[in-house]
């Protein structure tokens, strides 16, 4: 390491507000991505999967996070451990869209209860001091992404319902080949 390394301040850690799916949901995504993997047959090599264990969906993303932030939402995190029942979901996406995939992503049916808490997640970032979020929440887990020239023939069904046991802030580190997340807090939903 050079002694300019040395001394460069360390960027301040990309993080998010999450749900974590219950360990039964993530059986059932485990086996979705079995059959997904056979509607996609001959084109795996452009598709990086998120590990069953990274699965999540994404409440807020946040961003650059300076230490009194996550400091500040570790405090709060309580106070979104609202309890939610099972989410109902809708269909397995290719996001943009088939013509430019990018994405591929369990889409989840609009539900009250997790729309108010992705408003609540957006006030305590605020309060946080993170700017507006300018994009409308989309409730989505991301299963994998996806290389241009990706090919899909008919889709599966997806599961009937995803439940979650926790919300968490998280830590994204961005790496080859793809991202890696680390639990900064967790509590129970």
């Amino acid at each position: 390491m050079s002694p300019a390394a040395a001394t460069e301040p360390a960027a301040d850690p990309r993080c998010f507000l999450a749900l974590l799916p219950d360990v039964a949901s993530l059986q059932n995504l485990r086996r979705c991505r079995d059959a997904l993997e056979r509607a996609i047959a001959g084109t795996t090599r452009g598709v990086r999967w998120v590990e069953p264990a990274a699965l999540h969906l994404t409440l807020r993303f946040l961003g650059e996070s300076r230490s009194a932030q996550i400091e500040y939402l570790k405090h709060m995190l309580p106070t979104l451990a609202t309890s939610l029942p099972a989410v109902s979901t809708r269909r397995f996406g290719v996001w943009p869209n088939r013509a430019r995939p990018r994405l591929l992503v369990l889409e989840l049916e609009p539900d009250m209860a997790l729309s108010d808490l992705a408003h609540a997640c957006e006030a305590h970032a605020r309060k946080a001091g993170f700017m507006p979020e300018t994009r409308g929440f989309r409730a989505h887990i991301t299963l994998a992404r996806l290389r241009p020239g990706c090919a899909f023939g008919i889709l599966p069904h997806p599961p009937p319902s995803i439940a979650f046991e926790a919300v968490a802030l998280m830590q994204s580190t961005l790496m080859r080949p793809g991202g890696m997340y680390t639990e900064l807090a967790r509590v129970a939903t």
